[in-house]
């Protein structure tokens, strides 16, 4: 079952007084100079068909002056009348052809008529936020296209904090010299050199007592010599001095034999650069650290990066099994695509072409779109949406400024003129 529009009645409806047109070929041209009604005629179709929607949009329906306002749509299988009057919001009443009454008018009406608001040169001008919704409202969708963004903006943002710290620990990490692969882990302990270093000293000063005790014995030892040599007749005494002198040297020289001198220069040497050891092993450590805290961000951001992309997969997979009123469109986190690539990329007769098709796949019952500041669009576009409607038999209502009063059907201070 495909309706369109056999007559249009419409009195005291916003701007207009009295119309009564019947439509003729799939472009119907509504022409006449500013403020006559041409939107007052367009916006009256989409008042009789869409109840409350429609009375939200227009605070006044009721002609200045006037009482009440009535549109009638004779949709051929329906005829479809609205009243508003001062005292309420409107009544509608839905006939079949053969006089029969619908007890719920309004939910047959959006059983049968679809998304009827649909402007497609409109659409064209919409945001991108705002041409995604309009595109997700016409179809069923097995994810929440916002929850979905939340989720994505949230670790979007995660991952770029993390970033953030990878780059700061970077320039951390660059200020700091990679220890050599020798460099010992842990810093040298000065105060156990200092202990070497006097254990080492006090066994320096002990051996160079016992030289000293040695040389001392050896110098005796001669001088008795020359005493014995000089003073025979103190030879007794001497001899026997001289008995004992050689028992205590020889027990000094076996002293002297077992101790052993220690070269304390290189632990000096050691003492005087422990500082810089230190240091140097100190920033190895810190070179450690701070590198484990970039391996870890690192690896957070990673993990990040691979929640963003399962987010766009899962979003991609469920768009793909999404059957789109025109082939080719999608949506992402900026706006609607056509064929991959913005659709505000797309050239102006490719943004129509496809927003013409996707109102059309959209009221695939009620076969009526309608136009509005169709003044916008220049020959071919016009010639375009003639072609479209003829193709698809539209009925396509199209709102234009005519001065001439020669172009379609002509409406003057809220009536039909010609």
């Amino acid at each position: 079952m495909s309706l369109r529009i056999v007559n249009l009645k419409a009195d005291n409806y916003k701007r207009i007084r009295a119309v009564d047109i019947t439509p003729e070929g799939n472009v119907v041209f509504i022409g006449g100079r500013n403020a006559q009604g041409k939107t007052s005629v367009l916006d009256a179709i989409w008042a009789a068909l869409a109840g409350g929607e429609a009375s939200k949009a227009t605070q006044q329906p009721i002609r200045d002056g006037q009482d009440t306002a009535v549109v009638t749509l004779d949709l051929g299988e329906y005829i479809v009348t609205r009243r508003w009057t001062k005292d309420d919001s409107g009544t509608l009443t839905v006939t079949a052809a053969d006089g029969a009454k619908y007890s719920s008018p309004q939910k047959l009406l959006d059983e049968v008529i679809g998304a009827r608001a649909f402007d497609p040169l409109a659409f064209t001008r919409l945001s991108g936020r705002d041409q995604v919704a309009a595109l997700t409202s016409l179809v069923e969708l097995p994810f929440d296209p916002a929850q979905l963004e939340r989720e994505r903006v949230g670790i979007f943002e995660t991952r770029t904090e993390a970033s953030r710290a990878v780059k700061q620990i970077e320039g951390q990490l660059a200020g700091i010299t990679k220890p050599e692969d020798d460099t010992p882990t842990t810093e040298v302990s000065l105060s156990e050199l200092v202990e070497a270093f006097e254990a080492a000293q006090a066994q320096n000063l002990e051996f160079d007592r016992r030289v000293a005790d040695a040389e001392r014995t050896q110098s005796k030892r001669e001088e008795c010599e020359r005493v014995i040599a000089s003073l025979t007749q103190q030879l007794a005494g001497a001899q026997s001095d001289l008995v004992t002198l050689r028992s205590v040297e020889e027990r000094a020289g076996l002293s002297v034999t077992q101790a052993e001198r220690v070269d304390s220069s290189e632990i000096s040497a050691r003492m005087a650069t422990v500082e810089a050891t230190n240091a140097t092993i100190r920033e190895g450590q810190e070179w450690v650290r701070v590198n484990g805290r970039l391996l870890t961000k690192r690896q957070e951001v990673t993990q990040y990066t691979v929640a963003l992309h399962a987010i766009e997969k899962r979003k991609a997979d469920a768009l793909a099994a999404v059957s789109f009123p025109v082939a080719g469109f999608s949506f992402d986190q900026t706006g609607v695509t056509f064929k991959g690539i913005p659709f505000s990329q797309a050239s102006s007769a490719e943004q129509l072409r496809v927003s013409v098709g996707l109102a059309m796949a959209a009221n695939p019952k009620l076969r009526v779109l309608r136009i509005l500041d169709g003044s916008l669009l220049d020959a071919d576009s016009m010639a375009l949406i003639a072609e479209m409607a003829s193709e698809n038999d539209y009925q396509v209502w199209v709102e234009v400024v005519d001065q001439t009063g020669t172009v379609g059907i002509t409406i003057e201070d809220g009536a039909v003129v010609a």
